[in-house]
């Protein structure tokens, strides 16, 4: 080679980039949804959060690879392969995903907490991963004032508890 050849052979992001974005951006939705498959579908509020905090940085590393790389391509060899499309693409995808697919909220299991509220008979207590739509209950019990306490498994860690109270008087 010359001194004044152009260096060849840098090659553009890839298919195992591209194969890396896929999986950390789904790993991430799973985690914003809070859908797992395999783990009974439920993983825990700080759970959750250390896994998106992993994969996001995992994801911005392969985000400075995809950039670096590109860089190489697109600025010093003057070529504009398709292969740097991929990578952007999927996280483009996967964020509007993201965004369209509705977390779980009460409002949306509302019908499920008043069949539960239906059924519950008085001075009772319900213990251990009870279902309530999408939603799992640690415990649900009803207080002598009428209101029912749901108690989501998802925000019970350590001395922190987080839920539902339904009360009758509103």
């Amino acid at each position: 080679m010359s001194l004044t050849e152009l260096p060849t052979g840098r090659r553009p992001p890839g298919a195992v980039l591209a194969v890396c974005t896929v999986v950390l951006a789904a790993g991430i939705v799973f985690s914003i949804v809070d859908w797992w498959p395999g783990a009974a579908h439920k993983v825990d509020d700080l759970s959750n959060y250390l896994i998106r905090v992993a994969l996001g940085s995992l994801l911005c590393a392969t985000a400075i690879t995809w950039a670096v790389k590109t860089f190489n391509v697109v600025v010093r060899d003057r070529r504009w392969p398709w292969w740097i499309v991929p990578a952007p693409a999927i996280v483009v995808a996967v964020l509007l995903l993201a965004l369209l697919v509705p977390t779980p909220s009460f409002q949306s299991a509302r019908s499920d907490f008043e069949a539960v509220v239906a059924t519950m008979p008085n001075d009772y207590a319900l213990r251990g991963g009870v279902d309530v739509g999408p939603f799992r209950m640690s415990t649900i019990e009803r207080s002598r004032d009428g209101a029912i306490y749901f108690t989501d498994d998802d925000q019970t860690f350590w001395r922190s508890i987080g839920g539902w109270v339904y009360s009758p008087a509103g």
